[in-house]
């Protein structure tokens, strides 16, 4: 079975040593961390604190991903002095990230583009993207997704909230659009906002990525918990349950 790890925002109030502790005693494998500033903010934080973060992860469990509140329409938007902010920002969050033995770092994407402007981005790590908004899954904002899969190394977070929300407003086509994206899948959120994973695009959304993890592709997944009570509690509740959901899925799937 494929391990289901934990994003962090999926509970509040524990440090980063703490978070990793908590997450050993519960089996969740490994966690997501939020590295931007409205998370742990890493790129800012001292060295010796990071080193110390990551000794604190080989003894509990690792730290395989990093998500960034860095949109991707300022890395490759038509402002320049936005566009050089952002990777600023990125390069800086990135080498952080490594320190902590993270395999990636993540981008949103919030704002559809039918361009992208400048050059490939070179950080320490290689970049997957969020889609946080239904219009990436129109045809002029696809076009561009596909050129930043397949030609800039970038690849995808598939969160089952966010892509059942763009199947729902993406129109005609969204569905065949939407299946060119499994390839380049490297990170699954199982996420629940407070109303369960029973929507049948959840179910969609996790059988797709399970039959590439059965073919040999490897995707990471992990359980984003975004309800009202992120309480340690009611998370180690809900990744007992969605764990067990998502193996149902993985076991029924070909």
């Amino acid at each position: 079975m494929t391990p289901v790890g934990l994003y962090s925002i999926s509970v509040r109030g524990l440090s980063v040593p703490d978070l990793l502790a908590w997450a050993h005693t519960h089996d969740m494998g490994f966690v997501h961390l939020r590295g931007g500033p409205r998370g742990f903010d890493l790129a800012r934080r001292d060295s010796g604190e990071l080193l110390g973060w990551c000794e604190a992860a080989r003894e509990t469990v690792p730290i395989t991903g990093v998500t960034a509140d860095v949109d991707l329409a300022h890395v490759y938007g038509t402002d320049s002095r936005q566009r050089h902010q952002a990777r600023e920002e990125l390069a800086a969050l990135a080498a952080a990230a490594k320190v902590l033995g993270a395999g990636w770092v993540r981008l949103l994407a919030c704002h559809p583009l039918t361009d992208l402007v400048g050059e490939p981005v070179e950080v320490s790590l290689p970049l997957v993207v969020e889609l946080h908004h239904p219009g990436w899954l129109e045809t002029g904002p696809q076009r561009a997704l596909g050129d930043l899969l397949t030609h800039h190394g970038v690849s995808l977070l598939a969160d089952t909230t966010q892509l059942a929300r763009a199947l729902a407003n993406g129109g005609d086509g969204a569905m065949d659009r939407l299946e060119r994206l499994w390839p380049h899948t490297r990170v699954l959120h199982l996420s629940d906002d407070g109303s369960g994973l029973a929507d049948t695009t959840h179910t969609l959304v996790a059988r797709r990525v399970a039959e590439r993890i059965h073919d040999g592709q490897t995707v990471e997944v992990a359980l984003e918990w975004t309800g009202p009570e992120r309480t340690p509690h009611t998370c180690a509740r809900l990744h007992r349950s969605h764990t067990a959901w998502w193996n149902h899925i993985d076991r029924e799937t070909p």
